[in-house]
């Protein structure tokens, strides 16, 4: 059980109201409660969820409870003799924190943020199992969604597609707000999906993932619908060629800063240096971008079980952009991608 991670010996406990550490901690996403993780652990959610939650709750060795008010954990927190109380200060408000203060009494609150950084940055078996499954639908998901364009489509429209696949194909729902881009469009990083509508000659890039029990997979593909010129084909290699070099090359215990630098002197060898305009990649769980970091300035490190995207890119403004990402996982000492394909360069023809 992942509870048996923290330590509550000497009177400590740990409080998570805040539904990502409850749901890491407990192996249930309950809209609402508090996890008391103590010697004896408690879940106290209201009425509303608590018929439905107490027996996954209890299959977890937690104690369900009713939670009526803050009364409810001040009394459980003084029966439990907890004299230190170990709080995300990263997920809580500060109204949060002045209510504990004055519902528990006398008792120290210290910071657990980057003790909770450290323990889910590495996954376990199961995290690594539900990853890999939203890898392998959002990749399917991308697939379908390349071979159905057509000219006129809108992003909006193929956006809807990739995210109905997902669905089908037993995703959660969007990871996060999938990225569409034709054309000039995709030389903005984080472009917002619209009705620019596909022509002969564009680029396509596909920015996307899906959720399974809870998390993330990511993936960006870039096409090429109609006959791409030499400039793009350029710049693709030099991409893909980045792209692959760091993940044949990143290793357990190397910086996330090491990990970047791989792949942007690549590209600023290739005369693309300044054409990189975001880190190289970031850890994905429960959430899309938590740590570990793969960027200029990042000091966190990638230890075998770490999850982390590679996703170097080229963005020529007013005339297209490339990135090739993919969900990696540390294993045995070395970067496994989490996707099948051979990512060279997809040309669809515009004739029908």
């Amino acid at each position: 059980m992942r509870i048996d991670k923290l330590s509550v010996i000497d009177g400590k406990c740990y409080l998570f109201k805040d539904r990502l550490n409850r749901r890491y901690f407990s192996g249930t996403d309950i809209a609402e409660g508090f996890l008391l993780i103590a010697e004896k652990p408690v879940y106290f959610t209201d009425l509303r969820y608590y018929s439905a939650a107490k027996d996954k709750i209890s299959k977890a060795k937690i104690t369900p409870r009713v939670y009526k008010s803050i009364d409810d954990l001040a009394a459980e927190i003084k029966a439990q003799n907890v004299k230190t109380v170990y709080i995300d200060y990263t997920r809580t408000t500060l109204s949060e924190c002045e209510e504990y203060r004055k519902s528990f009494g006398g008792v120290k609150f210290v910071d657990c943020s980057e003790e909770l950084t450290a323990l889910r940055r590495v996954k376990d078996e199961s995290e690594t199992e539900s990853i890999k499954n939203a890898c392998a639908i959002a990749e399917r998901a991308v697939n379908d969604a390349f071979s159905r364009l057509y000219e006129g489509m809108t992003e909006k429209e193929l956006k809807k597609f990739v995210e109905d696949s997902m669905s089908a194909l037993g995703g959660e729902g969007a990871a996060f707000d999938t990225i569409v881009a034709f054309g000039k469009n995709a030389a903005v990083p984080h472009h917002e999906t619209g009705d620019a509508k596909l022509i002969e000659n564009q680029v396509v890039l596909i920015d996307t993932g899906c959720k399974v029990n809870g998390y993330c997979s990511d993936i960006t593909r870039t096409a090429f619908f109609g006959e791409p010129d030499d400039g793009f084909l350029k710049a693709y290699d030099a991409v893909l060629s980045a792209n692959l070099k760091a993940e044949e090359e990143i290793y357990a215990g190397m910086s996330g800063k090491a990990a970047d630098k791989i792949a942007r002197d690549l590209l600023k060898a290739r005369g693309y240096g300044e054409y990189f305009t975001h880190s190289l990649g970031h850890g994905v769980g429960l959430e899309i971008h938590e740590s570990p970091f793969l960027s200029p300035k990042s000091c966190d490190i990638l230890d075998n079980g770490t999850v982390f995207t590679v996703e170097p890119g080229v963005y020529m403004e007013g005339r297209f952009g490339i990135r090739v990402e993919d969900t990696c996982i540390m294993e045995n000492g070395k970067a496994k991608r989490l996707f099948k394909d051979d990512k060279k360069p997809r040309i669809i023809s515009a004739e029908k």
